[in-house]
């Protein structure tokens, strides 16, 4: 298999990460353990590969970065006491299920590189973190349950979102103590996923295991369960609450806002049976979030749907 990531050997990788990101690379814990790669290896063959649905999601994020930015933005936001303001370069952020490190291109784009934390981007899918080193982010190949990669205390902000669900239940708890692991006292966890019986959560399980290339069984969480995960880990100053994270398209015209909103729900999710049929994935899209269309202060017309998502914080005693 080509090893995109490791050309030569995890020393050389080592080096090359050092050059993307020095800040980034203070975390990082040098006497990488060449065991856990076997365990990586057998979880990286998920439905985020080209065999799956990764190669779609790709394609989706190259039809829009910014689709997702308004929940992006609010996540970043509460990984820093100060919100927003208080974000810039010298911050390290881990996100632990970065696949292609979506989070961190959106805030270099909208924050700017003076601004935009350094990204520790990692995930299980190999695939993923080949596509971050050939754009150029900083990125590590790793479970959520086992940051390996990464020193104790050593990181200001983890962040698990778009995909949490996906960490088996018996797995949340280990992941969760992970995250505290790496960070320093005083930096701060966000999870975030979709709720167990929301519209998102039973998209999942009506129309993406119905019409995606792979199936979609992944139980959501629930806010108890959310607490209780906080609760049995380091952590003070716990919230869990409830944002907007909605998909936004914009086009000359309702037809081509909502063909691009169309379009990308397709890449997204890898709803192969579902590709040529754009009126049935927008009605489906009704259906379960309501598309609301209108024209925005830039005179563009505005195809939108709204996601609710489940989002913990808390601060790292």
């Amino acid at each position: 298999m080509e090893n995109i990531m490791f050309p030569n050997s995890i020393d050389s990788h080592l080096s090359q990460l050092e050059k993307i990101n020095p800040v980034a690379f203070k975390a990082i814990e040098p006497r990488i353990a060449r065991e856990s790669f076997d365990c990586l290896a057998k979880l990286s063959r998920n439905e985020f590969t080209p065999e799956g649905r990764g190669s779609d999601y790709l394609d989706s994020i190259q039809l829009s970065l910014l689709a997702r930015s308004e929940g992006v933005m609010d996540l970043l936001g509460k990984m820093h006491p100060n919100g927003r303001d208080g974000l810039c370069s010298s911050l390290i952020f881990c996100d632990l299920l970065a696949g292609d490190g979506y989070v961190n291109k959106v805030a270099h784009q909208l924050l700017g590189e003076a601004r935009c934390p350094s990204f520790i981007n990692s995930d299980v899918s190999k695939f993923m973190v080949d596509r971050c080193i050939r754009d150029g982010l900083f990125a590590t190949w790793q479970g959520a349950t086992d940051p390996f990669w990464i020193k104790d205390g050593s990181v200001d902000g983890v962040l698990m979102a778009y995909g949490t669900h996906h960490i088996p239940r018996a797995g949340r708890a280990t992941a969760v103590r992970a995250a505290a692991r790496i960070l320093r006292p005083g930096g701060i966890f966000v999870l975030h996923d979709f709720e167990e019986g929301s519209p998102t959560a039973r998209w999942f399980a009506d129309v993406v295991s119905t019409h995606s290339v792979t199936p979609h069984d992944y139980p959501h969480f629930t806010a108890g369960e959310v607490l209780d995960l906080f609760a049995a880990a380091p952590f003070d100053d716990v919230t869990v609450q409830r944002i907007s994270d909605p998909f936004v398209f914009h086009g000359g015209d309702e037809e081509s806002a909502l063909q691009l909103l169309a379009e990308y729900v397709v890449k997204m999710y890898g709803l192969e049976k579902l590709r040529s049929r754009t009126q049935r994935v927008l009605a489906l899209l009704d259906e379960y979030f309501g598309v609301v269309v209108a024209r925005n202060a830039h005179g563009e017309c505005e195809a939108r749907i709204a996601r609710n998502a489940l989002v913990g914080s808390g601060r790292r005693v």
